[in-house]
């Protein structure tokens, strides 16, 4: 989810450890995306450990007015450095509205929207 007041913009959500082992490390790589449609680089957020069967709500600073983004991975890892698997609940939400937001940025980069 992104939010903003008063020219402060925020991406945030929630991770949740269904696992029985606390997982000291996870992460967001993320992009963000102007109101011309044009995105940034990629950005890594650090969001912390995850204690087992819990949950982490984050919040991530978003420097500007936050347009649009979009999550590009989520990732765990234990304390060994071992990535474990994650399932993005959010993603398939996300991929059935890309049809819908590309052809808006069509629209706006030729012109047709404002």
């Amino acid at each position: 989810m992104g939010v903003g007041t008063n020219g402060h913009y925020e991406i945030g959500g929630t991770m949740e450890n269904k696992s029985s082992e606390t997982l000291p490390y996870s992460a967001l790589t993320y992009i963000t995306i102007d109101k011309n449609c044009v995105p940034s680089g990629a950005k890594v957020a650090n969001l912390g450990s995850i204690k087992a069967n819990g949950t982490l709500e984050f919040r991530i600073p978003v420097d500007g007015v936050l347009s649009s983004y979009r999550v590009l991975s989520v990732s765990a890892w234990n304390d060994m450095g071992v990535p474990v698997d994650v399932d993005d609940k959010t993603a398939e939400i996300i991929k059935n509205r890309d049809a819908e937001f590309m052809n808006s940025c069509k629209l706006k980069r030729a012109g047709g929207a404002h």
